[in-house]
């Protein structure tokens, strides 16, 4: 059975609670989260001057926890999102709806990724809820001075391929969001310049699994952008999903979503 934290959720949402649950009911309810989850996500990607940014999202058979968002902050600033939560099918939609309602909430506000991030765990720690989490990069482009400002709460490495194609990953060493309240998270920052690519991930995409049962991974990841980088963030966006969907015979075993940012 539900708490009562995730019954008022479910209610909230619009959702009936029955006691015992067909598998025609269960196919609704995951139909339901599905659509939720894609209404919680950009249906298109917000641009800032200097920099090109794409994104996508694709979705694997069950419903997972992969989140993203793209939005103007004040002052030439441009904020950069990407989660994935705990669970599975509705439990992960409800957390994921959390998420970003306070990212919404506190980002036009918070001074820096540190401060946002702190306040988002704050908003989302339930007691005694451990196994209810979110790995979460979130970054703040700068167009002033070309510098990229971020936070990376356990989420995957970012992928930096410099203009000259020196490969960088972005350190993070912060805990999750979303366990322990008092949990510290700190500012990191890298300058960006003319060329370079960033590239946010979820797990979802590394981990997708080939025929060998290997799996994708940094390097062929590198590789794919090495050789696309030229086409813009667009084209390299496609390159990689066309790259991971061969890789993997179209079969996601989890939510694969990335951000491509280039720097013109």
């Amino acid at each position: 059975m539900p708490n009562e934290s995730e019954a008022e959720q479910r209610r909230l949402l619009g959702l009936k609670l029955p006691r015992t649950v067909s598998r025609g009911a269960r196919k609704a309810e995951e139909e339901k989260a599905r659509a939720i989850q894609a209404g919680l996500l950009p249906g298109e990607t917000q641009q800032l001057e200097g920099f090109q940014i794409a994104s996508a999202w694709r979705p694997s058979t069950q419903v997972s926890g992969d989140y993203f968002d793209v939005f103007p902050l004040g002052g030439d600033r441009m904020a950069l999102c990407i989660a994935d939560v705990s669970g599975k099918g509705m439990a992960a939609v409800m957390l994921m709806s959390e998420l970003h309602d306070a990212v919404r909430k506190f980002a036009p506000d918070a001074a820096s990724p540190q401060e946002l991030c702190t306040q988002v765990n704050q908003a989302l720690c339930r007691p005694g809820a451990q196994t209810r989490y979110v790995t979460m990069f979130y970054g703040v482009l700068e167009r002033g001075d070309m510098r990229l400002r971020y936070e990376s709460a356990g989420h995957c490495l970012p992928l930096l391929v410099r203009g000259d194609g020196k490969v960088e990953f972005l350190p993070g060493f912060s805990g999750v969001i979303g366990i322990f309240s008092h949990w510290l998270y700190q500012n990191q920052e890298v300058q960006l310049r003319s060329g370079d690519c960033l590239l946010l991930v979820t797990d979802g995409l590394l981990q997708a699994e080939g025929r060998r049962h290997e799996e994708f991974g940094y390097q062929r990841l590198i590789a794919t952008v090495e050789s696309g980088r030229s086409l813009g963030a667009a084209g390299l966006r496609q390159e990689i999903l066309t790259a991971v969907t061969k890789f993997c015979g179209g079969k996601l075993q989890d939510d694969a979503s990335l951000i491509v940012v280039r720097v013109d």
